[in-house]
């Protein structure tokens, strides 16, 4: 999975242009844990139509992992 990390996810809120990097961890790892504990009936994904939670959770997963990509853990 890859996008345009600049491009926002169609219907979601729009994101501070600039975020505290330990801010955005703790959103994250919130976000987590409140997608863990739902037991409410998912929405269908805008890219991927009707997905399992395991499938959301890999779908997030590699979400992520894109998203982390454009780190340079180098410099």
């Amino acid at each position: 999975m890859s996008h345009n990390l600049g491009e926002p996810i169609p219907g979601a809120p729009m994101l501070p242009a600039s975020t505290d990097p330990a801010t955005a961890i703790v959103r994250l790892r919130r976000a987590i844990e409140d997608f863990q504990a739902t037991a409410k009936p998912l929405r269908g994904h805008f890219a991927y139509g009707e997905l399992s939670k395991p499938a959301y959770e890999q779908a997030h997963a590699m979400h992520l992992a894109n998203h982390l990509s454009a780190f340079d853990a180098g410099r």
